[in-house]
């Protein structure tokens, strides 16, 4: 029996499916996917309890066909009642309605999903559904219609991330719907043809061919992917798509098409186009020789700066289900932060913060940041990627107005690393990218994200945050340990921006501190 997920599976991406059924042993664990099924878990619940006390609940034993034919013999003898988690089967395919909702002519199919709700381009109406829910719901639609199930209506169940929390349990404003009748109806009639394709794909015992690309990451990231890499069909050392940002990889999509390039080697510098030209130039001139590229003068912006200098890095936890008064729905709140602060030249002292009691940790992040960085003293504050920690700062000055001059303060002090890496450096293992994560090993190999244990990147902080703030006892052996990782691994992050400043003022390796 094939069931919705294996369908969507087989929309991303034929080989995720055959996969997912034959080498299941070949999937990395996908921090991201953990993460998105804790939400769906959440906003599903309070979703059904949106639909109030009387609704129907039902149940799914080993047999779904039987759970299925059960189901349908509730519906007609209860039509006015809306029911939650519906087994339906038609030929072979199974899926389970988030909730069936009584309309005059039958039901409306309502489809929940821990994504916000869309808005047109100037934010006064609905927006256009994301393609793949559309699909998911498709499909659903397709089974319960043939099924004898009467369909009248399609609609997603959102967040709406305009509306913020009041407390007291009150998520009453929490779910906003969008009506998609019309665009399922467009969809349904693909849905035959990806049940016969699937089948087939699962029929074979041979692998289907595929190259890793887009699909891997849309819509959402494929947990075989390092699988996939290894048996890509080999190609050029240095790809084309190198080209960093968007306008880097529009350029090379045009180049690729209309010159025929594969390889960044091939374009001449005068073809590399653009306001980003020196920085494809750079890129391109390292690829060829090898060898890592440091512009003249990079030393002089850090120069410049004067002392104390603050290397500062937030981390923060944007919940889908919001749980502190006057939260958003994915609003980021900063429940950690990690500053090493240089007094002068090689002398350096470290502070930080970090709240993992599960209250709302905005006032005490910024009376600790307030406390930290001294607001006379006119000393820099050194981020990498200033968007992120700016508007952190701004909506924590929302939040708490009577801060809003410190925090205006702060803002104002914000020099962001990020511009500085690429006006003026590049190495070729960067592979196209200035993440401080593809910087770091190359001018500082000694300091690895992957030797940190539990917490190694943005997600996985996340992750063990909810962990440690509303699943663990305050007392447990666990989130002990969640607090140490917590803290190394954003303790590393403000390390590197030193690491970083450092090597662009071309001062050799500062003396790395006991506790890195």
């Amino acid at each position: 029996m094939l069931t919705k997920s294996d369908l969507m599976s087989y929309a991303q991406c034929p080989r995720k499916l055959w996969l997912e059924k034959n080498q299941p042993q070949s999937a990395q664990r996908d921090v991201a996917a953990e993460r998105r099924m804790r939400e769906g878990v959440q906003v599903g619940s309070l979703a059904r309890l949106a639909l109030g006390p009387s609704v129907i609940w039902m149940a799914v034993g080993d047999d779904k066909e039987a759970a299925a034919e059960t189901a349908k013999k509730i519906l007609n003898d209860r039509p006015d009642t809306p029911a939650v988690e519906v087994p339906m089967c038609y030929k072979g395919v199974y899926a389970r309605a988030d909730a069936l909702v009584p309309a005059d002519r039958g039901y409306i199919l309502q489809e929940t999903k821990a994504s916000s709700y869309p808005l047109n381009k100037d934010k006064t109406g609905p927006g256009k559904p994301d393609p793949h829910l559309v699909l998911d719901t498709a499909i659903q639609a397709w089974v319960m219609a043939n099924s004898g199930i009467p369909f009248s209506g399609a609609e997603l169940n959102l967040l709406d991330n305009r509306w913020r929390y009041p407390g007291k349990g009150d998520y009453s404003g929490l779910f906003r719907q969008l009506d998609i009748m019309e665009e399922v109806m467009d969809e349904i009639n693909r849905v035959p043809q990806l049940v016969e394709d699937a089948r087939n794909v699962l029929a074979s015992k041979t692998m289907p061919s595929a190259q890793t690309g887009k699909q891997c990451n849309s819509p959402h990231s494929c947990p075989f992917h390092s699988h996939c890499v290894k048996l890509d069909k080999p190609g050029p050392d240095h790809p084309i798509e190198l080209l960093p940002d968007s306008a880097g990889k529009l350029l090379a999509k045009k180049l690729k098409e209309k010159q025929g390039y594969v390889s960044l080697l091939e374009p001449a510098p005068v073809e590399l186009t653009g306001k980003a030209h020196d920085l494809y130039v750079r890129i391109q001139k390292a690829h060829r020789t090898g060898r890592a590229i440091l512009e003249k003068g990079c030393n002089e912006a850090i120069d410049a700066l004067p002392y104390p200098r603050y290397y500062f890095d937030f981390e923060g936890i944007d919940l889908a289900v919001p749980r502190w008064e006057g939260v958003r729905p994915y609003e980021q709140i900063p429940f950690q932060w990690s500053c090493h602060i240089e007094d002068a030249p090689g002398q350096f002292r470290h502070a930080e913060f970090l709240d993992l009691t599960g209250e709302d940790p905005s006032l005490g992040c910024i009376k600790a940041m307030l406390d930290t960085i001294d607001l006379t003293d006119n000393g820099p504050i050194l981020v990498y990627f200033v968007t992120y920690e700016r508007g952190r700062l701004q909506e924590l000055a929302e939040r708490h107005p009577e801060y809003a001059p410190q925090l205006e303060v702060l803002i104002s002090r914000l020099v962001d690393l990020l511009p500085l890496v690429k006006s003026h450096y590049y190495h070729p293992d960067m592979r196209g990218s200035f993440s401080i994560k593809k910087v770091l090993p190359v001018i500082a190999p000694d300091l690895d994200y992957g030797e940190l244990e539990g917490v190694q990147d943005g997600i996985g902080a996340q992750l063990a945050y909810i962990e440690a703030a509303f699943e663990v006892a305050p007392d447990s052996p666990k989130k002990a340990e969640i607090e140490r990782n917590s803290l190394k691994y954003c303790r590393q992050d403000t390390w590197a921006m030193v690491e970083v400043a450092w090597f662009l003022a071309q001062n050799g390796r500062p003396t790395r501190p006991e506790d890195m």
